[in-house]
């Protein structure tokens, strides 16, 4: 969830930034800061999208979850769905006894219902009919009702979309490691803003569905944070003022005559000293 979270906080930080500059398309724009800013968020979209449908069983990944509960279906019962809390099985049973304790002599009944412990019949009713749609909507319920495996391989496919392949396509090939191309590889995919959009959605939405069905736990409320400050403070101000331009051309030109060093002398180090004459 934080994963998810980062992300789509990069997406709507970069989408205004960039509408900023379709609002005002004559404003000049410092061409390096924007690449800067433009890469900085292809890389981040697309190796975070990528690291959220990881397979490897050693990140902590949506698609992990899914192949988890596929490796070991039958542990996820109706039984252990339901009780695992302390919850009863036989919602309707702990339903009859409650109605049968209440005493109507004194008007009527505003009595809350327990959520949890085993008179929680109410919420045991729910997790049963929620674990109902989990596992095809059986004529009985029995206790050993195991999820539908169909639901694991929908929810699969949902994460191998076209627009989530080809951002992991893109990371494997480019971001993440500079692939050699053969003249006989396929191209790189064209990856859109609307297809990084479209992938960080399948994420969300699969996300939020293993966290309210599997756990019947919390989900997202809004999927980009609410900031405490104001995100466009100082944006209309400029970056510097035209006294300390002369400054900064003078440390671009520092710095890269700092980082041109680094190719000079490259054989110190690796290669042997020649041997003194004797």
């Amino acid at each position: 969830m934080n994963q998810v979270h980062d992300l789509a906080w990069h997406t709507t930080v970069f989408r205004t930034l960039n509408e900023a500059r379709r609002l005002e398309p004559d404003r000049a724009v410092n061409g390096a800061m924007w690449e800067l800013i433009a890469a900085g968020y292809n890389n981040l979209m697309t190796l975070g999208i990528r690291r959220l449908v990881d397979k490897d069983p050693r990140t902590d990944s949506v698609w992990n979850v899914i192949a988890q509960v596929e490796k070991r279906p039958e542990l996820l019962t109706r039984e252990k769905f339901v009780c695992y809390d302390g919850l009863p099985y036989d919602c309707k049973s702990v339903q009859r006894k409650y109605v049968a304790s209440i005493n109507l002599n004194n008007g009527v009944h505003f009595g809350y219902l327990p959520t949890k412990g085993p008179d929680a019949w109410a919420m045991s009713e729910m997790l049963h009919e929620a674990f109902d749609a989990l596992c095809g909507h059986p004529s009985k319920r029995k206790r050993t009702d195991c999820i539908d495996v169909a639901l694991l391989s929908k929810l699969k496919a949902a994460l191998s979309s076209t627009a989530v392949d080809a951002v992991c396509t893109l990371a494997d090939r480019h971001m993440a490691h500079a692939e050699r191309i053969a003249q006989e590889s396929d191209a790189l995919p064209q990856v859109t803003y609307n297809d990084i959009d479209e992938a960080l959605k399948t994420i969300v939405r699969v996300a939020n569905f293993l966290s309210s069905h599997f756990f019947y736990d919390a989900t997202f409320g809004s999927v980009v944070a609410t900031p405490q400050f104001n995100v466009l403070e100082a944006l209309d101000q400029p970056w510097v003022t035209t006294e300390n331009l002369p400054a900064l051309h003078q440390h671009w030109h520092n710095i890269s005559k700092s980082m041109d060093q680094w190719a000079y002398n490259t054989d110190q180090g690796f290669l042997q000293p020649k041997p003194a004459s004797s």
